[in-house]
């Protein structure tokens, strides 16, 4: 299976240059390009970030070698809308009614796949209800190791009813700003005190300046808003995993995340009932229950948060990815 990997001439295309991403790609030796109509023909695998259609229409025209095999790292919005009704359109900047003939298009050239890693078990079932034959491995993401160390040393504040959310626009259904905002107003009427701040790049809606809600903008060293606050709050619609939701816990914070954000199965491990569907009336208690424990009983769902996540870290991840990857290339290539 080793020599099968080494004797394969790998080219890695990135869309977005996703820093994990690109380590994945680094762990199995492949040569590092941006995808283009413009790229090396003569490789064996071409292992592609997220947009699959301009390479399996290269392969079509013949401006790569039709022999080779394309395998598409999952890990974006991409999946979670072409199984939902609605979309967000980035230049509209409004969430619009998802094309059918757009959905029917990509789910065909979905078929042209040779193989898939996705990132989670949550990406899996989203593409398998689209595709039931390539062939897949599920792999997690990590915390990169610098990133890793400096989040074990967060001691956060449990003791008060501050919140946080992690994300970036401008996509605000994908990260579910909005039912974010309408949980918080909720919970202001009951704990006047409780706080909400959002770090990350928005454009700010005026319809989102509610007292108490802050938005940071994005910052380099998120470790003090950490150290703040009591709970991280993840409400997102169809996020691949969720990032911010690992190092959360690594830093000690309880995570209360939606049923459809990938990152609900490191959750799920520690609290089940932290998991919620997006409905403000089982969002709302769930944050009640936790705000009305003892200090005790949080300090042990902050060792147990933080304790689950020791997993996610950039060595162990990268060594059972490159184990992932070699094992679905015998797959495809049928050697045994």
């Amino acid at each position: 299976m080793k020599d099968l990997l080494k004797n394969k001439k790998i080219l890695y295309l990135y869309t977005g240059d996703h820093l994990l991403h690109r380590r994945f790609a680094e762990s199995i030796g492949a040569d590092i390009n941006k995808i283009s109509w413009k790229i090396p023909k003569n490789y064996d695998i071409y292992f592609v970030e997220g947009d699959y259609v301009k390479i399996v229409m290269m392969k079509k025209l013949g401006k790569i070698n039709r022999n080779s095999k394309i395998i598409v790292l999952m890990s974006d919005p991409r999946l979670f809308y072409l199984n939902s009704l609605h979309r967000f359109d980035t230049k509209k900047k409004e969430v619009i009614r998802t094309s059918t003939t757009k959905k029917i298009i990509a789910k065909k050239f979905l078929n042209q796949l040779d193989g898939v890693i996705c990132v989670g078990k949550f990406e899996k079932s989203l593409f398998r209800k689209l595709n039931k034959t390539v062939p897949i491995k599920i792999v997690s993401p990590f915390i990169r190791r610098e990133l890793y160390d400096e989040l074990l040393s967060i001691n956060p504040n449990l003791n008060n009813k501050n919140i946080l959310f992690i994300g970036s626009g401008p996509d605000y259904h994908y990260k579910g700003i909005d039912i974010l905002i309408e949980v918080f107003k909720e919970l202001r009427k009951k704990y006047p005190e409780v706080q909400l701040k959002i770090v990350g790049k928005w454009k700010v809606d005026p319809s989102w300046n509610i007292d108490g809600i802050s938005f940071e903008g994005e910052q380099k060293n998120i470790f003090k808003y950490m150290q703040e606050i009591s709970l991280y709050l993840h409400l997102a619609r169809g996020e691949a995993y969720g990032l911010t939701i690992i190092e959360s816990m690594i830093a000690g914070l309880p995570c209360i995340v939606s049923n459809i954000t990938g990152a609900k199965e490191a959750v799920k491990e520690v609290a089940p009932d932290f998991i919620v569907p997006l409905k403000k009336e089982k969002i709302i208690p769930t944050i009640e229950k936790y705000f009305e424990s003892s200090l005790s009983e949080k300090k042990i769902l902050s060792r147990k948060f933080r304790k689950n996540a020791e997993k996610f870290n950039e060595k162990d991840v990268l060594k059972f990815f490159k184990k992932q990857f070699e094992k679905l290339i015998e797959e495809i290539y049928n050697e045994k």
